[in-house]
């Protein structure tokens, strides 16, 4: 296999990668993955390290000063490339795990949850106005978790639909609702037990949010009626959103960003939203 058919096996698909990471952090990623490819490293590890680094980023803003919010952005960097290294491991060694899938996907909440929190003391210490830094900081991460949860969710009904790589959301709940009476049976794993309850909580929440349906179409005709869409969502992905915040802690102006995301981010999101919801009914889909 040559490198670059390697490259492309490591992804999920080109169609739904978000262009940053197409041409910046994979690539990257890829390179170290195929350093560590013989050695024992699990993806699970990595992800693991990528989470250390997500939380070094919000430590690093709660000190409030110019060179601690660099190395924030430096951290936010590493943990990115990182986090794209363990699904690449994952899928060329073909050892991911239903809970590894989790891991990855909970940490990303966590570096998301840090970086925030860290922003807030970061405008407190900046501002020392503490109802402007945090009040900002909430409806920044309110309005971020809100336009990644819908990038995600038609992203995984395109790779349904397009490529049958993954379930829908309902598939997701049947799939790890299982995977919860199983593990009711095995003594220990705990720390499963609890990812899993904690993945069905936010699959059912993202159910109800996005008034799930069930779609009727052909992949051929889902794809051309989706491809450019989707690759319109994926620029308020969360890379979009890490890349931005890196941007911003090198000018010092981390309110910009969180103003940006509130402002610019939303409207894209509503009109996604809305373009979104008719090119589904045209499908004729059914609740």
């Amino acid at each position: 296999m040559s490198l670059y058919n390697e490259y492309k096996a490591s992804l999920k698909s080109f169609d739904v990668e978000e262009i940053l990471d197409l041409v910046l952090y994979r690539p990257i990623s890829f390179l170290l993955v195929k350093l560590i490819y013989p050695t024992n490293l699990t993806p699970n590890q990595i992800s693991i390290v990528s989470m250390i680094f997500g939380l070094g980023s919000g430590i690093a803003f709660y000190f409030g000063e110019y060179q601690y919010i660099i190395a924030g952005g430096i951290f936010i960097f590493l943990s990115n490339v990182l986090d794209c290294a363990d699904g690449q491991l994952a899928r060329l060694k073909k050892n991911g795990t239903k809970v590894g899938r989790i891991i990855d996907g909970f940490i990303d909440y966590v570096t998301g949850a840090s970086v925030f929190i860290g922003i807030g003391f970061a405008l407190h210490y900046i501002t020392g106005n503490p109802l402007y830094a945090w009040g900002l900081s909430a409806i920044g991460a309110a309005s971020r978790i809100l336009q990644n949860m819908f990038f995600d969710y038609y992203r995984n009904m395109y790779l349904m639909y397009v490529y049958n790589k993954v379930n829908d959301v309902n598939g997701e709940i049947i799939e790890f609702t299982e995977e919860q009476e199983r593990l009711k049976t095995v003594k220990g794993s705990n720390l499963d037990k609890m990812l899993v309850n904690m993945y069905l909580f936010y699959c059912n929440f993202q159910k109800n949010s996005t008034s799930h349906v069930d779609i009727k179409v052909s992949p051929e005709v889902y794809k051309q009626k989706n491809k450019t869409l989707l690759r319109l969502w994926s620029w308020i992905g969360s890379t979009t959103h890490l890349t931005l915040t890196i941007v911003f802690c090198f000018i010092n102006r981390l309110d910009i960003y969180l103003i940006l995301t509130i402002t610019l981010g939303n409207l894209i999101f509503f009109i996604l939203l809305m373009i979104q919801k008719r090119v589904i009914n045209k499908f004729k889909l059914k609740k």
